[in-house]
């Protein structure tokens, strides 16, 4: 895909099947961490000696994108979020999409995409609106946690383990 992010003149574009007005065109991304765990344990020496990780634990997902001027994107989110967890009723469901995130130059070429699994939004952030800002654009910030990603790259290199 190439898509043209007037936002910036790198393209960062975020996208799902779940919702139809894609994709985003983010203004800033906060490309997830990771955490491993490393358990120890002790030696007959008495000094205590790191095993290999056996959990993985992800940062959240955040990013910034553009919203449009009729806020349809985020009428979207928000009745994604009152389907999801209605506090009306006192109900929830569990209801998860799939995120990708494309990362292109200045020339629209792809860099790499992200594709995160089992996404839910943890956060959406303020809008803010000013009459006597000079922006002319708005946007909105997400935050997603996700079971995990994968790096869709034909570059990365090949490790041994």
């Amino acid at each position: 895909m190439n898509y043209n992010n007037l936002a910036q003149k790198t393209n960062w574009t975020a996208g799902t099947d779940k919702f139809p007005l894609m994709p985003f065109y983010l203004t800033n991304i906060s490309i997830p961490g990771m955490n491993f765990s490393l358990p120890e344990t002790g030696s007959r020496f008495g000094s205590r000696i790191n095993l290999p990780s056996d959990t993985i634990t992800f940062n959240s997902l955040s990013f910034d994108f553009l919203i449009d001027e009729d806020f349809e994107i985020y009428r979207t989110f928000y009745s994604y979020i009152i389907n999801s967890i209605n506090p009306e009723k006192g109900t929830f469901a569990d209801i998860s999409f799939d995120l990708w995130v494309e990362l292109n130059n200045s020339k629209g070429n792809k860099i790499m995409k992200f594709e995160f699994y089992n996404c839910r939004i943890e956060s959406i952030g303020d809008i803010e609106l000013d009459t006597t800002s000079p922006e002319t654009e708005g946007t909105m910030n997400l935050g997603i946690k996700f079971d995990y990603f994968k790096l869709l790259d034909d570059k990365l290199p090949s490790v041994q383990v």
